[in-house]
């Protein structure tokens, strides 16, 4: 079972510096191999992040029966932390009361009630992706990961996280963070 509601563990913050993390082809845990991570660092307690190229096989009409546009969205796995947690970014209009901003007009929210203003049609939005679980690391731990070359990290970028195909996005970020790697 999914939960609704804010997740009281998850820091929140006022200023948000986030990022993508894109798993390198070295990955050796499977939970993570090929994943693309939106993340954003929250004071003393660690960075969090969601997996945001991972689509389930499941429609969001099966958790959200009563929105006709849940039909259209694919159920994303975040990651394996707080699994039953239910999470969403959204892109764009109204949806940024009760939500963490990540960048530009993209939030990072966990209130049920506002997804479903969302998916009904009562706030205005550009795009949404719906995660469960979520990815956590202790302070200092994700820079240790990173130096050990598991991670490769990219500015932030919107139009990859919302326009581009979730089965080839590693591959293009993983692209990209070679050829920034060579300069």
């Amino acid at each position: 079972m999914l939960l609704a509601g804010t997740l009281e563990q998850i820091p929140q913050a006022e200023d948000s510096p986030a990022f993508l993390l894109v798993a390198s082809q070295h990955m050796a845990d499977p939970r993570f191999r090929k994943s693309v991570l939106l993340v954003t660092r929250h004071g003393k307690s660690g960075p969090i992040g969601v997996i945001v190229n991972r689509p389930e096989k499941i429609t969001l009409d099966k958790m959200f029966p009563e929105y006709p546009a849940a039909k259209e969205l694919k159920l994303f796995n975040g990651g394996p932390v707080y699994p039953e947690q239910v999470s969403y970014l959204v892109r764009g209009g109204d949806a940024v009361e009760r939500t963490l901003a990540i960048s530009g007009d993209v939030y990072l929210a966990y209130d049920i009630p506002i997804l479903g203003e969302l998916l009904s049609g009562k706030r205005r939005h550009k795009d949404l992706r719906v995660m469960h679980g979520l990815a956590s690391w202790a302070p200092g731990q994700l820079e240790y990961e990173i130096k050990l070359g598991d991670w490769d990290t990219l500015p932030i970028d919107e139009t990859v996280i919302f326009e581009s195909n979730p089965s080839e996005m590693w591959k293009d970020l993983n692209r990209r963070a070679n050829r920034y790697h060579e300069i």
